[in-house]
């Protein structure tokens, strides 16, 4: 899907760049995303209706913390135009503030933290007790796949059965090739969770075991509660942010363990080493690729834009810039200084609310997979094949064997 050059965009710039449908994705994506390093720093791809890409980490933080040039109205490229509002992703400041702070500071509080990590723990195991007994499993669709789910409809409250009315949505959201895909799927899981949400607004003072879903109902905002539209879009917003993005880095970490048996070695070895490993996995194997809009006409990076264009802020490629990592293919989990340099969660206003939530889950499942499975592996002959989309991420069963 390419589209007309526009004037501005200089003829030296332009260079095709597929994010979605480039047919090196499917079987080496992460090659076709570094190869975004042999490009200009910032550069047109006349695909997917036209898009700059910013090709450098540090290119990459600089549009993250400049919302004044870089607006949040569209996060996905192709750019959407949609009637819904993912609140606060979709924010600009300074409305965005007050509904973060909700979310920081009431949603994801720490007590919440510790309640989620406790429930996703026994859910955890509970995974790995099902299918440890067969000495194999398709991880993707035993482990992945559900279990991100299965801890977002606990946080609202929705019963566990349920998963199943919100797959389709989520699917079309993260791999629909098209915008009308993509807002398709976001309308069907909005409209599903706004119907929970009303029956749950009956009673906002109850208490409740969602704790995630109680602070909801008793946010205020200058002295109002939320309504139905805004707790629609908050809840379509954790359910869209958190899964596919969970789902996607769990299985890129468990790939990379069960081929790689010295690394597996030293987190069972030493697990005191586990929420590094989680943070140098989450670089290597970075998954968003988000989209911002140009808010002005302005000049980045020495280069012209104009008001309205779309930009590619890829987390796969700053966490394979060389400039920024040395040995960007390399894992080390002794790498330092990562939670300062990785943009895996974004950074400036609109960082991932949820990242101490997501490295909780992801810390979990190596603590309690690795010890049980420490001869995991991949099933000899097994063929992986991935999908871009905002979410990069394995569309295959991925075939683990262990001796139980």
């Amino acid at each position: 899907m390419s589209s007309a050059i526009p004037d501005h965009v200089p003829d030296e710039l332009i260079h095709p760049f597929d994010f979605r449908l480039d047919p090196r994705i499917e079987t080496d994506p992460w090659s076709f995303f570094a190869s975004a390093a042999d490009l200009p720093e910032v550069f047109w791809s006349p695909d997917l209706g036209g898009h700059w890409v910013l090709a450098r980490a540090a290119r990459i933080q600089e549009a993250w913390m400049r919302p004044d040039l870089f607006s949040a109205r569209s996060v996905s490229v192709p750019r959407i135009d949609s009637p819904y509002r993912l609140i606060p992703n979709n924010l600009d400041p300074p409305e965005h503030r007050a509904y973060q702070q909700i979310f920081t500071r009431q949603m994801f509080a720490p007590r919440i933290i510790d309640a989620l990590a406790h429930a996703f723990r026994a859910m955890t195991r509970a995974r790995i007790d099902a299918f440890f007994p067969e000495g194999c499993a398709d991880f993707n669709a035993e482990y992945a796949q559900p279990l991100p789910v299965q801890i977002f409809l606990s946080m609202l409250g929705v019963a566990p059965e349920r998963r199943v009315e919100f797959d389709s949505g989520v699917q079309r959201v993260f791999r629909g090739a098209t915008p009308e895909d993509v807002f398709g799927g976001m309308t069907e899981v909005a409209q599903l969770l706004g119907e929970w949400i009303e029956s749950e607004m009956a009673d906002r003072e109850a208490p409740r075991d969602a704790h995630v879903l109680e602070a909801m109902l008793r946010a205020e905002i200058d002295g109002r509660r939320l309504d139905k539209a805004e707790l629609t879009s908050m809840a379509t917003m954790l359910m869209l942010a958190g899964l596919d993005t969970v789902t996607s880095a769990t299985l890129h970490q468990i790939l990379f363990l069960a081929t790689h048996p010295e690394h597996r070695r030293q987190l069972i070895d030493d697990p005191a080493k586990i929420p590094n490993a989680v943070e140098e996995l989450l670089r290597r194997f970075s998954a968003p690729n988000l989209g911002r809009i140009v808010a002005q006409d302005c000049t980045f990076a020495g280069v012209p834009m104009r008001e309205g264009d779309m930009v590619l802020v890829s987390t796969t490629i700053a966490g394979l810039d060389g400039e920024r990592f040395e040995r960007p293919f390399e894992v080390d989990f002794d790498r330092p200084g990562l939670k300062a340099e990785s943009l895996s969660f974004g950074t400036g206003i609109h960082m991932c609310s949820g990242h101490a939530l997501a490295r909780t889950e992801l810390a979990i499942t190596l603590q309690e997979l690795l010890p049980r499975l420490p001869n995991l592996r991949l099933r000899e002959g097994a063929e992986i094949r991935y999908a871009s989309g905002g979410t990069l991420t394995i569309t295959t069963p991925v075939p683990i064997e262990w001796d139980a």
